[in-house]
């Protein structure tokens, strides 16, 4: 009698441990998913400010820092809402990856999703610095529109989309752009100015562009 009755208790012992076991694993994922997500926002960020910080151009590494710290303060108002905070770390990547185009994209994007109204201006300015960044990073350089080129940067640095427009279209006529180049500034005043079309012909569309 006495066997039985601690066979019983041995087995619920194990019953019971058994089951704590699994209800601690069951909360692990979870918890390394949102370490994971910190990580690879962290480790993104790491490898921009790298980038930038190796580049001998002074404008790119004041350009780096600025948008980390940009998207430090976004990613840290989106904690909590993980569809965002992809959105951040695929517009990073994609900036990382230099797929001008997919980052111009991922940043109009960003800004179009449900945010509060503090977050969306977070994420304009996150916005307007990443394609400064980019335009820097590809046309900085470009022989015959390094002021042209300047000027586009320091107005999407601002938020001042018009007056990137024009310069976008003067920059757009340099027989030295590659075709990446190209396609970068097409995205970029389709994003910028929806209905615009291909920089050539649709910038004359808009008011005062025609002249």
């Amino acid at each position: 009698m006495k066997t039985s009755t601690f066979a019983v208790w041995k087995c619920s012992t194990a019953f019971f441990v058994c089951a704590a076991a699994v209800a601690l694993l069951a909360g692990i994922p979870a918890a390394s998913g949102l370490a994971q997500d910190a990580v690879s926002l962290t480790s993104l960020l790491s490898q921009i400010t790298s980038a930038s910080q190796s580049s001998a151009d002074s404008t790119l590494k004041s350009l780096g820092s600025e948008l980390v710290a940009k998207a430090e303060s976004l990613g840290h108002s989106l904690a909590g809402n993980p569809a965002t905070e992809t959105q951040l770390t695929g517009a990073l990547q994609s900036l990382l990856g230099n797929r001008g185009p997919d980052a111009v994209a991922a940043f109009q994007k960003l800004s179009a999703a449900k945010l509060t109204p503090d977050q969306m201006k977070l994420a304009k300015d996150f916005g307007h610095v990443g394609s400064a960044y980019l335009v820097q990073k590809n046309l900085g350089a470009l022989e015959g529109s390094q002021s042209d080129v300047a000027q586009i940067v320091g107005s999407l640095r601002q938020g001042n989309i018009t007056a990137a427009l024009p310069a976008i279209q003067k920059v757009s006529k340099n027989v030295n752009l590659t075709p990446a180049q190209k396609d970068l500034l097409t995205s970029m005043a389709e994003k910028l100015a929806p209905g615009v079309g291909t920089i050539g012909n649709g910038l004359k569309s808009l008011p005062g562009f025609g002249k």
